[in-house]
């Protein structure tokens, strides 16, 4: 790892759970939408609704690099088929991003990203919506990028290298962490980056390519990064 001068990190099921957070935030949203806009939902189900996001953003490919706009279309055609104003779906989606972002950090996250950033910069490198800024964990990271702004996501070799242009770092010497064998640890590998799998369950490995590394936590990370002595001997000398 003496290589290894900026890192980029996924976000989603890297630094918490994502499904619990999305499953709350449509079960919240139908709610609302059950009030507001009765005809959807006298036909469609939760389940339904995310049938036809599952739809929408399969028959898009011109925006299934942007979950936010992928979910604000299925809204549209939701709105327009049941004879609401299409307009709706503006806040519909916003409501849906502010539920979105009631995540719940894993405990080792903080700690090991203060770790961390006493001798790294960090980017937040994520194919989400999820931003660092609205999670309070923004000032951990030199910046964000995502498939949204970079008009493609992972494992494509071009937002690996945008991430590695705001570290201002070569790739060589960046460590990508999340926790897709595809789209993060295989992406990176081919964009040139060191990979680590953040594999929380306890999954087995079942790519032929294998990950750099492997950690259990961020705090296995961080470990690795800044060995102990190291850590003690730099909270000594602040």
């Amino acid at each position: 790892m003496k290589h290894i001068r900026a890192v980029s990190l996924d976000l989603d099921d890297t630094l918490w759970s994502i499904w619990p957070v999305i499953r709350r935030a449509e079960a919240e949203l139908y709610r609302h939408m059950s009030e507001r806009f009765p005809r959807i939902t006298r036909h469609y189900d939760a389940d339904d609704l995310r049938r036809v996001r599952e739809e929408v953003y399969h028959s898009r490919p011109d925006i299934a690099h942007d979950l936010t706009e992928s979910r604000r279309v299925s809204f549209e055609v939701l709105l327009s088929e049941h004879g609401y104003d299409t307009q709706a779906s503006h806040d519909l989606i916003e409501r849906f991003l502010d539920l979105r972002h009631e995540v719940e950090l894993y405990p080792d996250v903080v700690p090991a990203l203060e770790r961390i950033n006493t001798r790294f910069e960090v980017v937040a490198l994520s194919n989400g919506n999820a931003d660092v800024a609205r999670l309070g964990i923004g000032c951990f990271f030199k910046g964000q990028i995502s498939a949204s702004e970079a008009g493609v996501k992972k494992p494509d070799r071009e937002i690996f290298q945008l991430a590695c242009a705001t570290l201002e770092t070569e790739p060589d010497a960046v460590l990508h962490v999340g926790d897709h064998p595809l789209e993060d640890v295989i992406g990176a590998q081919q964009a040139g980056l060191t990979a680590v799998w953040m594999n929380r369950s306890g999954d087995a490995w079942s790519h032929e390519q294998q990950p750099h590394v492997q950690v259990s936590d961020l705090a296995e990370l961080a470990a690795l990064l800044i060995p102990e002595n190291d850590f003690l001997q730099q909270q000594e000398n602040i």
